[in-house]
């Protein structure tokens, strides 16, 4: 039996859940809007932070409360960013790259908006909210299958990825909705023209992708020992991982890219440790290089679309 296994599976299940919850929204919203939003880190801290002022200052312990403010704050908060930003660049016939870059200065923004927002509060009451523990909350259960015990945190990840999951599959195949949602992600001049109002349904995917995000954000605050505003930072080269291993279009295989990079950080590293001896502060390494070669080997977010791609296409030319 290798050392620390049983904790690294309950790792890898706890893990495969938050970077599904955290990558769906991320891959629906690219999809559906073609920016890529670094700004979505932004979207875990605040839905985490809603929470946070909620306990701390009036004592709420109730997840589905901060989770249903939580969805619907930082809903606004990406509509906000698409209306104020992202739209009228693309109006004005920004790049992807521009887009890109716009969305790298929301995040920094954001993040330290936050951090004055903390020190407001601390003034006013007193307490570190700088560095936020553990959160328990009252409306979650904590129970324990066949000696297995289900956290509270654990509990609190399946049934929101249960319910996103959920949720977003009647949305996008059964809805009018999301029928005109995936016309607008598959040929937006297209779906103008059959009357679908595209700046609203990509608001919609907007304010969907920030709430959904943001209450991952809430279940975090269960799970972590210490929340920071910088607790959606930290999860940002998984995310995205997960997200080009989607190619930031199938939401089947970010699921799959959630499963692949849990393993590797968690049941991977405790093997490499336990044979090789790898610390497991290698563990950024092992996603790093899996991003890198998600990068340059698959299209369309690979090095110019992939460099088998780039060899194929140069080789049909001639």
């Amino acid at each position: 039996m290798i050392p620390g296994l049983s904790q690294a599976l309950s790792n890898f299940i706890q893990y495969s859940l938050f970077y599904l919850i955290f990558a769906l929204p991320l891959t629906l919203s690219y999809r559906t809007t073609k920016v890529i939003n670094f700004a979505h880190a932004n979207f875990i801290t605040y839905g985490a932070y809603v929470a946070i002022f909620l306990h701390g200052t009036l004592g709420f312990n109730s997840m589905w409360l901060a989770a249903a403010l939580a969805f619907l704050i930082t809903g606004g908060i990406a509509v906000l960013n698409n209306v104020t930003v992202f739209t009228p660049l693309q109006r004005r016939g920004s790049t992807p790259a521009i887009l890109m870059i716009s969305s790298m200065g929301l995040w920094i923004a954001y993040k330290y908006l936050l951090y004055m927002l903390t020190d407001v509060m601390h003034f006013y009451t007193g307490r570190n909210f700088v560095s936020y523990g553990r959160i328990t909350y009252s409306d979650v259960p904590r129970t324990s299958i066949m000696g297995f015990e289900i956290s509270q945190a654990l509990a609190a990840c399946i049934i929101a990825a249960t319910l996103i999951v959920l949720a977003l599959y009647l949305m996008l195949e059964k809805t009018k909705v999301g029928r005109a949602m995936r016309a607008v992600a598959d040929n937006p001049s297209l779906a103008e023209i059959t009357g679908i109002p595209r700046s609203l349904i990509v608001n919609l995917a907007w304010f969907i992708c920030g709430g959904i995000t943001a209450v991952g954000g809430v279940v975090w605050t269960s799970f972590s020992g210490a929340v920071t505003p910088e607790a959606g930072d930290s999860m940002v080269l998984q995310v995205f991982t997960v997200g080009f291993i989607g190619g930031l279009v199938s939401l089947l295989r970010t699921g799959v890219g959630a499963l692949l990079i849990a393993s590797i950080e968690n049941i991977g590293i405790a093997l490499l440790n336990s044979y090789l001896g790898i610390p497991t502060s290698f563990k950024p390494f092992l996603t790093f290089a899996t991003l890198i070669a998600t990068l340059i080997l698959f299209p369309p977010l690979g090095a110019g679309g992939g460099l088998p791609y780039r060899f194929l296409r140069r080789g049909s030319k001639q």
